[in-house]
């Protein structure tokens, strides 16, 4: 609906257009029935009014008038008041029907004829007008019958009467009732205007009524059947009280939350029910009705027999008009459900769903907390050995059941006193309150026997081994980030001989650091070009003559001098340098082997890792075109550990340097843990046995017996082995002996520079 502040500004015409549209759709839209229905309810008041009105003065001017023409005047007043009689009978029969188009229609036409007949007998009057007494008595009617539609509803019902009786009203004022005063004319023509815009002006409002009270009607009962489903969909409920904090109008969902009768807990207070606040130093709902103070969400318990409900009120006071305090309402829900999923997500949160120990974050937070207060503890972290293999080859229901047996034996160690937390995968931390180095040491020790026994998870029995890194605050730090730090260095160090608890020793820093500057050094380390090659012959056992030459790379450190590969390629590894860093090497040793005065193999080293990439095979042929080095002449080594994470991806690539013409060879063969299987599996072209067994070979029968096994095997494979780190005359003479044809060691020659290995080769 246009306000009136926006139909003023509009023009006079486009109002009144405006306002007929508004009309037109009042007929037709949602609301046309239940306006229909008002109308004839007012138009059934109406005319009663209208019709006593109208008999009355008809019956009064046909007494005053009725000398002259008097047949006529008779008829024409017989026939208003028989119209009259006909609207009081159409108001009776819809009083009793209900039909208000009945009552609408029906109206419109008697009042169409009833203007008629008022119309004629209005110009009858005028033309028995004798003297100016008359005349405005006349003109008297005129008005009260013009101006009796402004009260007439629906305005179809009011035009019907007020066209036909301003037209003869009109006509008797102009010509019936001449001369007359022209200001008389004026004002009646005004008035014409008025009433017309007074039926338009209050049809208009009582329509804005009638459909903003329909609207409102229509928005409260929409508002009830929510309020029903919402009742019976949550467990919300309203609640009031009087000025005393005593319970009044209790309803029917309350009584049945409260397990009560009706009039039970009238008259009583929320306190004597037994609502009571969550936590004893908040202020309670009573509290807050005593202050008249509102409230919202106010979380309380109530406590019936044995079970507890949460609930949360809402709550808000009530004054009457002249200000003074009725009471409060508001509304209580039901949240005891909620309440319970919350502990269980902050328990999830705080918590390891698997094993129940704390979360990481809740553990660290925990940790923080001792740190702040400066409590001493002790950090242990625990870290199970081995346990990707046992996931691997038993299944996940398997590691989850051995961690969650892990956990519990470490709670019988530690007990309930002090904390433990799962980091992650097979990481565990405990946190050991008021311990010192010694008692931390001691229950580490502790915690490795126990979780050395036996474990069964389903049909597997395992035997679980732990490493275990310990710090102490404040010995080892005061903050938490510092003491992990010191617990894993203690960890890492603890890995390295497994199944053993260390604490914490300066020296294990320094080492970190050291590895830390090594790994910045060796980033530059290629491109200021500090890396060299040294070369070791391999010789013919039988002649003592060099039969090839193994490469080893060196590192000049700008301060630390020369450093040997064993502590720098785990580095180089670690920090994908070691694919450059091979590349370099082997094209290094390939241009090298071309300048010696013997054609001799050139053997690299070549490290797992650079497999991974998948582009071991081009790099080496693409050295092999660069350096015109032959094929045949170059001799890659490859570790066991090459075959420990064998894939197809991994036998492709080997296949394919061999495809090449350059030769495999095994190095370091007999560490693994199957070196035999190994050489079924795949076909190398040499093997080199570890210095570990070379070194034992004469004073030892077992290993003596297992190198010249290995030496047979392999003669029957038709692959050469190289017997590594010979040292004494005595392991020579040894494998000249037993047929192994090829040694390497520092009794036959050191590694040594290019300029020494040209002279060695031309003598």
């Amino acid at each position: 609906m246009a306000g009136d502040s926006k139909s003023i500004q509009i023009p006079f015409l486009e109002y009144l257009t405006n306002i007929w549209k508004m009309f037109q759709i009042s007929q037709h839209d949602e609301n046309a029935s239940s306006l229909r229905h008002e109308q004839a309810s007012v138009l059934s008041h109406v005319i009663w009014l209208f019709s006593i009105l109208g008999i009355s003065s008809s019956t009064l001017f046909t007494l005053r008038f009725g000398n002259g023409f008097r047949l006529l005047v008779s008829t024409f007043y017989i026939s208003i008041v028989c119209l009259y009689l006909l609207l009081i009978a159409a108001s009776l029969r819809w009083r009793r029907d209900q039909n208000h188009d009945a009552l609408i229609r029906t109206s419109i036409r008697i009042l169409f004829v009833l203007g008629i007949v008022w119309g004629g007998l209005v110009n009858i009057f005028a033309m028995m007008v004798e003297h100016p007494g008359e005349e405005g008595a006349v003109f008297g009617l005129i008005m009260g019958l013009v101006s009796t539609p402004m009260l007439g509803v629906p305005i179809r019902a009011a035009l019907a009467f007020f066209f036909p009786i301003s037209l003869f009203c009109t006509i008797a004022a102009l010509v019936t009732l001449q001369p007359v005063e022209n200001v008389a004319l004026l004002s009646f023509l005004g008035f014409l205007a008025f009433a017309f815009i007074g039926i338009v002006y209050m049809n208009k409002t009582f329509l804005e009524r009638s459909i903003g009270r329909l609207n409102l009607q229509k928005q409260h009962e929409t508002l009830q059947v929510f309020l029903r489903e919402y009742e019976q969909v949550v467990s919300d409920w309203l609640w009031e009280t009087d000025e005393n904090g005593c319970l009044r109008n209790v309803t029917a969902r309350m009584r049945q939350f409260f397990q009560s009768f009706p009039g039970e807990i009238e008259g009583r207070t929320l306190g004597a029910l037994g609502v009571q606040t969550e936590h004893s130093s908040d202020l309670g709902i009573d509290y807050h009705i005593r202050q008249r103070k509102a409230f919202r969400d106010l979380s309380v318990i109530l406590r019936q027999e044995s079970v507890e409900r949460y609930l949360k009120f809402t709550g808000y006071p009530v004054h009457g008009r002249n200000g003074s305090f009725l009471g409060f309402r508001g509304v209580a829900s039901d949240v005891t459900e909620q309440w319970k999923a919350q502990k269980r997500i902050r328990y999830l949160a705080m918590h390891d769903d698997l094993t129940g120990a704390l979360s990481r974050t809740a553990f660290l937070e925990a940790m923080h907390e001792c740190c702040a207060m400066q409590h001493p503890f002790a950090l242990l972290q625990v870290d199970l050995d081995h346990f990707k293999p046992i996931n691997d080859e038993f299944g996940h229901a398997v590691g989850d059941s051995m961690l969650k047996a892990l956990s519990e034996r470490i709670r019988s160690v530690i007990g309930p006193d002090h904390l433990i937390g799962r980091l992650g995968g097979d990481e565990f931390a405990v946190l050991l309150h008021d311990a010192n180095e010694r008692e931390a040491v001691a229950r580490s020790q502790d915690i490795v026997r126990i979780l050395n026994g036996e474990l069964s998870a389903g049909k597997v029995t395992l035997a679980p081994s732990v490493s275990i890194g310990i710090a102490v605050a404040p010995v080892h730090g005061e903050t938490t980030d510092l003491l992990f730090r010191r617990s894993d260095l203690a960890l890492y160090a603890a890995k390295e001989r497994r199944n053993i608890c260390c604490l914490f020793e300066e020296s294990m820093e320094v080492s970190y650091f050291n590895r830390i500057r090594l790994r910045a050094d060796l980033m530059n380390a290629l491109e200021r070009n500090e890396f060299f090659l040294d070369y070791q012959p391999i010789f013919d056992t039988f002649t003592r003559r060099p039969v090839s030459v193994e490469a080893l790379v060196r590192w000049q450190h700008p301060t630390d001098g020369v450093v040997g590969p064993n502590h720098f390629i785990a580095t180089a590894e670690s920090c994908d340098l070691i694919e450059e860093l091979g590349a370099y090497v082997l094209h290094a040793a390939c241009s090298e082997a071309m300048n010696w005065s013997t054609p001799l193999p050139v053997a690299v080293n070549i490290s797992p890792k650079q497999l991974r990439s998948g582009r071991l095979p081009v790099i080496v042929q693409d050295c092999l075109f660069r350096t015109s080095l032959p094929a045949e002449r170059l001799v890659l080594e490859v570790t066991e550990s090459v075959f420990l994470a064998e894939t197809a991806r991994t036998l492709m690539q080997l296949a394919a340097i061999r495809a090449l013409g350059v030769r495999l060879v095994l190095d370091d063969f007999g560490t693994g843990y199957s070196s035999l299987t190994y050489l079924r599996g795949f076909d190398v072209d040499g093997i080199k046995v570890d210095a570990s067994f070379t070194r034992d070979i004469v004073q030892s029968r077992k290993v003596a017996a297992i190198v010249r096994t290995i030496a047979r095997l392999a003669c029957d494979m038709n692959v050469y082995v190289v017997a590594e780190g010979v040292e004494t005359d005595e392991q020579l003479n040894w494998l000249e002996q037993n047929g192994i044809a090829f040694a390497q060691g520092y009794l036959l020659g050191r590694p040594q520079s290019p300029e020494k290995l040209q002279s060695l080769l031309a003598s």
